[in-house]
């Protein structure tokens, strides 16, 4: 059994033995209603048996804390805690609901260790209210006053350490409540331990996790199916994904398609597991796991416009058109300051694109997005922007737009399938597109290589031909020689591939005018070199 199997089953055995010492007498009513209270040792139970609510003793801890635990299968393992700050210190606590839908947790004295800080409005004449253990592990306070009935309040807007099928993981835009996931500190201890996990609604919504005031981890945008870098797979035959973002709200949920019994917790140490009973063994078995305390997880490890790699060591790597920005610490292995420009962006003078595949998309939190437009549309608005640095799809299914401004930060390689397109210097992309490596020419042929990229959809290097072995260039100036007209193959060239490209009439003049310019400044230098030679 591994290390981390073995703090996982230790957890799970330690509360389910303090509940356990506690013997519950179970009830089978799954509601009590106002004025009624359950004392240290009664329960409440789902209609389907499935999970049961009251107090309990965490591992070797002697403090008590009101909760919520399953029943049917693996029982005692806690799912909720509701006075996790607040701890009582003996064994006479009880749950009470008020007249008008308050919930508390009272001490032997009546004094209130907790409460749902939530009622119908007290100009209610005669209001009914009840708390009712849903068989989905929803704890929920009910206004019955009505034939309509209400929530007043439910423990599922106040999610622990584990989210449960149909739980909210993100933001109420309108009030500012936040669904978020906090592991207990130890498995004797269920209070908020060091670590939040958090879907940050910023720009184009990801999710987050701190330790502290420090950003550790860092998930890529949804894009249609999931979240850039969760294991969480959708289709699923055992469940669906569902995210919401709408100027209302903004989260994910997930929600059970069969009978499976599911969860995901969050360990003390962080590491969060997605867990399936297995009824056969009569055990959780651990189907995905991810620890955000891996090197080369943290967030921003290599810095603006760095790549990271689990795969390789040191981790880092500058995206191509890029260098390090402090040589002497990248030297060190250090890339944390990140990578700058080997050549400056020139805002309407011919800047162009890069395409790189298989990373979690950069930190979005300074993107704006439009469902709507395509591809084409979203590199147009990226080239129009001087303050564009890249641009994507917003859905893996190739639709939609994301823009992002400002420096790239955080992007990692993986297996993911979107292209990510990163805004380089024409002079960069030309050089790249030439093998790779600078050329004594290559200021003459730099606009005119990339034009003929874009308007062929070709790349120069990966071009070729069944008579000979030529790249994009090369074919060009093959078939210039033959016909001794460079001007006219040029011009000729650029209306043949025009009907395979969405270019304008104005782009088409000035790729024209642009490639006789080059032309003839080619014509000069070779002049110069042939006096040079004499």
């Amino acid at each position: 059994m591994r290390p981390d199997q073995w703090i996982f089953h230790s957890f799970i055995l330690l509360s389910s033995c303090a509940l356990f010492l506690l013997g519950p007498t179970s009830a089978t009513l799954d509601t009590i209603s106002a004025n009624q209270t359950i004392k240290d040792g009664d329960t409440i139970v789902s209609d389907g048996n499935m999970f049961e609510l009251g107090f309990f003793i965490p591992g070797k801890s002697k403090n008590g804390y009101l909760g919520i635990w399953y029943k049917k299968i693996s029982y005692g393992t806690v799912v909720w805690v509701a006075n996790r700050e607040t701890p009582i210190t003996d064994s006479s606590g009880m749950l009470k609901l008020s007249q008008y839908g308050k919930l508390q947790i009272l001490s032997g004295n009546s004094t209130e260790i907790w409460s749902s800080n939530s009622t119908v409005s007290m100009r209610s004449d005669n209001p009914v209210v009840v708390v009712q253990l849903l068989d989905n592990g929803n704890l929920v306070v009910w206004d019955r006053s009505s034939r309509k009935q209400s929530v007043i309040w439910q423990s599922f807007d106040y999610p622990g350490n584990t989210m449960l099928p149909g739980m909210k993981f993100g933001k109420n835009l309108v009030t500012g409540r936040e669904w978020s996931l906090t592991p207990w500190t130890s498995e004797d201890d269920p209070s908020p331990g060091l670590y939040y996990h958090w879907l940050e609604p910023t720009g184009y919504p990801q999710i987050f996790v701190r330790e502290g005031l420090v950003l550790l981890w860092r998930s890529g945008p949804w894009n249609g199916h999931k979240f850039q870098g969760l294991p969480l797979e959708n289709p699923n035959p055992l469940y669906s994904l569902k995210f919401v973002h709408n100027k209302e709200e903004t989260y994910y949920k997930y929600e059970l398609k069969t009978s499976a019994v599911l969860r995901i917790l969050v360990m003390p140490d962080d590491t969060t597991v997605q867990l399936n009973w297995i009824d056969q063994i009569q055990d959780w078995a651990m189907y995905g796991i991810a620890g955000v305390k891996d090197s080369w997880g943290r967030y921003r490890l290599c810095g603006p416009y760095g790549s990271c790699s689990i795969n390789r060591y040191p981790p880092c790597k500058c995206l191509v058109g890029f260098r390090p920005r402090v040589q002497d610490e990248w030297d060190r292995a250090n890339g944390s300051s990140g990578c700058e420009r080997k050549h400056a962006l020139d805002c309407g003078s011919g800047d162009g694109f890069k395409k790189i595949s298989g990373v979690i998309f950069p930190d979005t939190r300074r993107s704006s997005y439009n469902h709507s437009m395509t591809l084409e549309e979203c590199e147009t608005a990226c080239r129009m922007n001087c303050g564009c640095t890249a641009y994507a799809n917003s859905d893996v299914s190739r639709s939609g737009c994301l823009l992002w401004f400002d420096e790239l930060i955080d992007i990692t390689e993986s297996d993911e399938k979107q292209d990510l397109y990163i805004k380089l210097a024409a002079s960069e992309l030309t050089e790249y597109a030439l093998y790779g490596r600078f050329s004594v020419k290559s200021d003459v042929f730099s606009f005119g290589v990339l034009v003929l990229e874009i308007v062929s959809g070709k790349k120069n290097r990966e071009f070729s031909l069944d008579d000979h072995n030529d790249n994009l260039l090369g074919h060009v100036c093959r078939d210039a020689a033959k016909r001794k007209d460079k001007g006219k193959v040029s011009n000729e060239f650029v209306e043949e591939v025009r009907t395979m490209s969405l270019t304008t009439d104005s782009e088409v003049e000035l790729m024209k005018k642009r490639l006789k310019f080059d032309q003839e400044k080619e014509k000069k230098m070779e002049e110069i070199e042939k006096k040079g030679k004499k």
